[in-house]
């Protein structure tokens, strides 16, 4: 029965029940056993695996959806694995049933065994044998694929190091030559799997060939890091040159020990450095900024002083609070107001850490950071660690201050923090502990504003005339609002929408609709102002004030509206709205300037617009509420097409010598954009990079195999033009699933081709 049932992981995620194999389908049900199966026997809260499920996608009432997840996963398998319990849920499994916990107890056995009695080589031999490819090869999830897959790896290959140690020890070089040269192929970058490669050949008398190897990974580390090797490995190569380090008459190790068996991590080259660039990259800050006096205080007390000591000897100051709390609007206003402070430049990130779509990936915001600050990309490490440190050495001896907005937890933000002489700004809904106890961070809490400020903020969008002339209404509008800055924005504009643009001529003009009228509607509508309402569903908590802005608006711009809550990426732009709306680029261009005009959009550049994480979600659930699945889903594929055409036609320009089989012809509404340049199509890539790697996993998300498997392969060219490593392996993996679930086989081969040359 449920004891019957095992749980493998080292490889493409499988569950057997005696002789046969589980079916379990692609999607959620997957990556929610991934997330019981590495916490077996523990509670993995519902709020987790929520973040977890629907990093891409939000839906609407959550936890209603997990629990539908959680029953259709206990009726693939046994309704006693998987428990219900205080606050979330938990898979009862016993050791033996789950590989990788069977792994981790042979590797534990292994290093309690005694070096020379052979059962430390055989223990590992056991548990190196249960890996079967990557770990949750086939489980697409953001999660796995940063935080589980790459520490899994490290602890096989740790594993691996330790028994090849010990078959060198017992004098197997010969036999170890091949699977080395295997595994510094499959990790190019990985420093001991080369060291162990050269000792081998060198002990084999084969000393030619070792010091072709150190020239390999010495061009590898060059070309790909910057960096020189270590210094085992510089050691490694004197000993030889030397002489040291003979090969025994047999091709034993004779006197020399085998190589400790730990990971190398090479150092940055602090003498690859790139011309300085003083980067400018904070967002606008708003005219009508109002209170928070005491925070401004705090904040200025962290700023550096002379010798680069900030006040209060701390280099990272993280705000926190409610959702539309003013913490963005807070750190933006005092950033600008002190960047003289920090001559060196700002950089800025928005971390989406809550919204639509997966939070940002820190491999690629310091990317992001580095190019800003004038590393050239062949320079740039494709490992998170490699680049972190990057970026603390290009930052070292630098004033620069960097604002993290919108953190989701402390390891998002950990390795983007820089080093000393600069100050990291960090806002997030969460109270990042983790960040304070570790970093020593300054937490600076946000609560509501008082009623003067709130009031004064009224004033600031309705003018003080109009302020003036109802007080005590102004004061009860406030109280309503809960003193929230973002619900007494959403207000104030309420009043000036429902005045008509004929009553505008400013703030305060158009006195149609007085303030008591929208305070006697609040009184009713309390289901609507969920801001007001104690609940733990912070992403609608302002569901009624968004509503208000959305009634106002005509048909063609409500359903504008609502249509473009389904785009995956955090912007789009005046062409790709067209497609998911299903309209012309003139017309679309005006609605696009009408909702950023009401505040229901961002415009964050000449043609190209983003919600607030907010507001992307209200218009989300309006679009999963009044739109058929069927519009939703031919909207989705117009924009999933258009994405993929367009993205051809700039690879094709990018790379013209490329053979590649062309999609099938755009469907009418979907023709892509009809490059000019090189210069254009290249950066049309790079400025819709983010967006083309959101469709990809929204393609797999909604069953669009084609354009899942298609579109990374298309993006081939560009991928190898600019070593954007996390992207090119991240978009073939979920092309990967989505080929073999097709089953079709040239779309696999497609694949697999195409992300070769990035493993």
């Amino acid at each position: 029965m449920c004891k019957d049932f095992d749980f493998r992981v080292l490889g493409p995620l499988e569950v057997g029940h005696g002789k046969r194999l589980v079916q379990l389908p692609a999607g959620r049900l997957r990556v929610l056993l991934s997330c019981l199966v590495m916490s077996p026997n523990e509670v993995v809260s519902s709020d987790t695996l929520i973040d977890r499920l629907w990093a891409d996608t939000p839906v609407e009432r959550a936890r209603g959806a997990l629990h539908t997840c959680v029953r259709r996963l206990r009726r693939l398998l046994c309704p006693e694995l998987v428990q219900t319990r205080p606050g979330g849920y938990a898979l009862a499994v016993s050791i033996d049933r789950v590989d990788l916990l069977r792994f981790r107890d042979l590797v534990r056995r292994s290093e309690a065994a005694g070096d020379g009695s052979g059962e430390k080589l055989v223990l590992l031999r056991e548990a190196l044998a249960l890996r079967r490819g990557d770990p949750f090869a086939d489980v697409a999830s953001p999660w796995l694929d940063r935080e589980v897959v790459p520490r899994l790896n490290e602890e096989w290959l740790s594993a691996q190091m330790c028994r090849i140690d010990l078959e060198m020890a017992a004098g197997r070089h010969h036999e170890l030559i091949p699977e080395l040269r295997e595994l510094t192929a499959a990790h190019p970058l990985h420093e001991a799997s080369w060291q162990r490669l050269i000792l081998a050949l060198h002990r084999c008398g084969r000393r030619a060939e070792a010091l072709e190897a150190y020239q390999q990974v010495l061009a590898i580390l060059r070309d790909e890091l910057a960096l020189d090797p270590s210094d085992e490995l510089r050691e490694l190569l004197r000993s030889i040159l030397d002489g040291g380090a003979a090969p025994s008459p047999s091709g034993g190790a004779g006197e020399q020990e085998p190589v400790a068996a730990t990971i190398v991590h090479p150092a940055v080259d602090p003498l690859v450095q790139s011309p300085p660039i003083r980067p400018q990259q904070l967002p606008p800050g708003i005219p009508c900024f109002t209170g928070r006096t005491k925070e401004l205080v705090t904040l200025d007390g962290l700023l550096p002083v002379e010798g680069g000591q900030s006040a209060r000897k701390s280099a990272i100051a993280v705000v926190d609070g409610a959702a539309g709390a003013g913490k963005t609007t807070l750190a933006v206003h005092w950033a600008h107001r002190v960047r003289d402070r920090f001559p060196d430049g700002q950089l800025y990130a928005d971390l989406r850490g809550y919204g639509v779509g997966a939070p940002a990936e820190p491999t690629a915001v310091l990317e992001m950071f580095l190019q800003a600050l004038g590393v050239p990309a062949q320079q740039i490490p494709p490992e998170l660690d490699g680049r972190s440190a990057l970026l603390r050495s290009t930052l070292a001896d630098r004033r620069v201050l960097v604002l993290l907005d919108n953190a989701r937890d402390s390891a998002q933000v950990r390795p983007l923090l820089p080093g000393s002489h600069c100050l990291a700004l960090v806002t997030s809904r969460r109270q990042l502990h983790g960040l304070s106890v570790r970093q020593g961070a300054y937490r600076i809490s946000l609560d509501c504003l008082s009623v003067e400020e709130s009031v004064t903020l009224l004033a600031g969008v309705l003018g003080e005339e109009r302020i003036a002339a109802e007080p005590d209404t102004a004061v009860q509008l406030a109280g309503l609002c809960a003193h929230m800055p973002l619900a007494l924005a959403l207000a104030a504009e309420r009043i000036q929408l429902l005045s008509g643009p004929g009553d505008r001529t400013g703030p305060g003009a158009g006195h149609s609709v007085p303030m008591h009228d929208l305070v006697a509607e609040l009184a009713v509508e309390r289901n609507r102002l969920d801001v007001l309402s104690v609940g733990d569903d912070e992403t609608a908590a302002v569901r009624g004030v968004f509503s208000w802005s959305y009634d106002a608006l005509d048909t063609a711009a409500a359903g504008a509206f609502r249509v473009l809550g389904l785009h995956p990426g955090p912007d789009i732009g005046t062409e790709a709205a067209a497609v998911l709306i299903g309209a012309g680029t003139d017309r679309t261009r005006r609605l696009l300037e009408g909702l950023a005009e009401r505040g229901l959009l961002e415009r964050t550049s000449r043609y190209r617009y983003r919600f607030h994480d907010l507001m992307r979600l209200y218009a989300a659930e309006l679009a999963e509420a009044e739109e058929s699945e069927r519009t939703r889903l031919a909207a989705l594929h117009r924009v999933l097409s258009w994405y993929m055409h367009t993205a051809y036609a700039a690879v094709r320009i990018l790379n013209p010598g490329h053979q590649h089989r062309p999609p099938d012809p755009p469907e009418e509404g979907c023709e892509p954009v009809a490059f000019s340049s090189y210069e254009e199509a290249l950066r049309w890539c790079e400025t819709e990079r983010a967006n083309l790697m959101a469709a990809v996993r929204l393609a797999f998300e909604v069953g669009e195999y084609t354009i899942a498997w298609r579109l990374p392969t298309v993006l081939w060219g560009f991928f190898n033009l600019r070593k954007h490593w996390g992207d090119w392996i991240g978009s073939h993996r979920v092309g990967l699933v989505s080929a073999r679930a097709q089953g079709g086989r040239y779309g696999e081969a497609s694949v697999l081709t195409g992300i070769a040359p990035a493993r």
